[in-house]
């Protein structure tokens, strides 16, 4: 242990995100039965009863309206509120990252020498962007949502710094889907790009969709000479995250695709919200290959990251710092985890607007499973039922009829067990699962911070310098965090 210590970053940033995590933790602790809660068991294991006495009465008093006012601290509380939650909001502010692109926090390991502001402004100067694109912005859009399309075009110009920083001959696009980020790198910033998509009907759809541009481009453009990506139908790496044969593959491709002759700068690494242990097999691989020069991530889906207890596999995806592993409080359960994938932000919206329908779907799935329990036991506890949006006023009932229409005819609920004084009784409490719902929302910020400073103190650990910043409005992309390292 005093070795690992010893090869622990003793920088400001590091010693002060190991504080945080640890203060981090110990709050989670506190909380954990609330964050390893299913909002669908609300009314089986009576997790209302469960809060603090003073929180479920301010809770039953306060509309909800007025409860995402408070979480969102946007305006003056017209009660007041318990002493113990007004210290839980204020330790989640004080521990989280911020989630506003707009803040200037950042934190930034001090390992290199390397000036990361001078280095950034230097290079924004160097960055060359085919201005000649701009009137194709629609072909850009075509098949691509809004929020996808923001994304892009943020994450694309972080790229393009870290490529010219780093000096490398390619970019290594990894869950590439159909493309999207890898066109608007290879011809926006004339970069050499591979992507690497394991579904082959993806790799398929995304020649296609080359083809259409560089038709296009030719046809409306004088001499463009731009150089579609690479489509290369492979997994990344196993779980061991050597992927010892896949620079090779990319010397070739830089040869034989690109004309790229003299290809010793190596290849960076992108992930635009790669799903699960795949964000954490990425910076294993980082960290194991000399020839990748920069990494640049944006983590998703946390629930389906590998959490085990075994200790010898390799394939862990938490923790991967050796300080957060060795806390014995680090364990995050999946319930947990998958909180932490949405936006307390978007969330506390809906409680302002009073979008009440949306909200409500939560009670009636919770009334549900109280229902199908009551009635088949526990064997259907958390069953497979159908997901059904709550819209219009959509009656119970109907609800029910959706989302039980798949079960066998006995264990589908009937018009009686529907109108029964208990269900009558959970119905009228969806507030009480709103509010609850809205208690581990706000824990979610403590969570994703966990996990994004366990990966932080990883490269650390490793001897690379990462920086990690919120860069996406979190109403529009609630994993909004981009953790970047440069060799």
């Amino acid at each position: 242990m005093a070795a690992d210590q010893e090869s622990m970053c003793t920088c400001h940033a590091c010693l002060g995100i190991r504080v945080i995590i640890d203060s981090a933790l110990k709050v989670l602790d506190l909380y954990r039965w609330m964050l390893d809660s299913y909002i669908i068991d609300f009314f089986q294991d009576n997790l209302w009863d469960r809060l603090p006495r003073p929180w479920a009465k301010i809770l039953e008093n306060v509309a909800l309206d007025e409860l995402g006012s408070w979480i969102l601290r946007e305006r003056r509380p017209r009660h007041v509120w318990p002493l113990s939650l007004i210290a839980l909001r204020r330790s989640i502010d004080l521990l989280s990252i911020n989630r506003e692109p707009t803040a200037r926090t950042r934190f930034t390991c001090k390992l290199s020498q390397r000036d990361p502001k001078e280095s950034v402004k230097t290079c924004e100067t160097l960055i060359t962007k085919d201005k000649r694109l701009d009137k194709f912005e629609n072909l850009f859009k075509k098949h691509v949502k809004q929020k996808k399309r923001y994304e892009i075009e943020k994450f694309s110009e972080i790229v393009a710094r870290c490529s010219e920083l780093s000096n490398s001959s390619c970019i290594v696009d990894t869950g590439a889907g159909i493309g999207h980020l890898a066109r608007e790198l290879a011809y926006k910033y004339q970069l050499a790009v591979i992507c690497i998509e394991q579904d082959k009907s993806l790799s398929e759809l995304a020649r296609k969709y080359d083809e259409q541009f560089m038709k296009k481009f030719k046809t409306h453009l004088a001499g463009f000479c731009g150089v579609p990506p690479y489509h290369l139908c492979a997994k990344i790496v196993d779980e061991s995250c050597t992927g010892d044969g896949l620079p090779a593959v990319f010397r070739g491709i830089l040869r034989d695709y690109f004309s790229q002759q003299s290809n010793d700068n190596g290849f960076g690494l992108i992930g635009l919200h790669p799903c699960g242990d795949l964000a954490a097999r990425l910076l294993k691989f980082y960290v194991g290959q000399q020839n990748a020069k920069f990494i640049s991530v944006v983590g998703c889906c946390y629930m389906k990251l590998t959490i085990n207890e075994d200790r010898t596999t390799s394939a862990l995806g938490y923790p991967l710092s050796k300080y957060v592993e060795r806390n014995s409080s680090h364990s995050l359960s999946y319930a947990a985890l998958e909180v932490a994938c949405h936006a307390v932000e978007n969330y506390c919206d809906k409680m302002k607007s009073n979008e009440y329908d949306d909200l409500k779907v939560h009670a009636y799935r919770a009334t549900l499973e109280k229902i199908l329990v009551n009635k088949g036991g526990d064997v259907m506890r958390r069953g497979r039922v159908g997901s059904v949006k709550v819209n219009g006023g959509m009656s119970f009932q109907e609800y029910c009829r959706l989302a039980t229409e798949k079960l066998d005819i006995n264990r589908r609920v009937n018009i009686l067990e529907i109108n029964h004084t208990e269900v009558e009784g959970c119905l009228a409490k969806w507030r009480h699962v709103a509010a609850f719902e809205a208690l581990r929302f706000m824990l979610a910020p403590l969570v994703e911070t966990v996990i994004l400073l366990d990966r932080f103190l990883f490269l650390s650990d490793n001897h690379f310098r990462p920086v990690l910043k919120a860069e996406f409005n979190p109403r529009l992309s609630p994993r909004n965090f981009v953790l970047t390292s440069i060799k």
